[in-house]
């Protein structure tokens, strides 16, 4: 009868460590998974970035020069052409800070993902101990 016990702690000790390494090993599989999402999502917005934005800012400063150079249009669609030209600028601006944000999110995602799945593989599974009873 003791030794069905024994037995049966054994068996039910190694059920426990089967069911603690697949638990672990969905927790690394979730994480990598969000890791390779969040890199996807940063290099995604890499081309949303305003990197050379005194390039840029230079560049609406020209187009708003040759509006003002040309002698076929009047002051008033050359003041809508700048304005035009202004809110692009702007809209750009703001694209480019919300994609900075977001890539700085990630960023800090998969940092957190890979603190986890440290943890999760120092972990070791330790049985609970088997009370004998006499």
């Amino acid at each position: 009868m003791i030794m069905d016990n024994e037995n049966n702690g054994s068996i039910d000790r190694n059920h426990g460590r089967y069911r603690f390494m697949i638990k672990k090993s969905i927790v690394i599989g979730l994480a990598t998974m969000t890791i390779i999402i969040c890199g996807w999502l940063i290099l995604g917005l890499t081309s949303s970035l305003d990197i050379p934005s005194n390039k840029n800012d230079q560049l609406a400063s020209e187009q708003k020069w040759q509006v003002d150079q040309r002698t076929d249009i009047d002051s008033c669609e050359k003041q809508m052409i700048k304005n035009q030209i202004d809110l692009k600028r702007i809209n750009e601006r703001r694209i480019s800070e919300q994609a900075f944000q977001t890539q700085l999110f990630a960023l800090l995602i998969i940092v957190f993902q890979l603190i986890l799945i440290v943890f999760v593989v120092l972990i070791r599974w330790k049985p609970y101990s088997l009370q004998k009873t006499p």
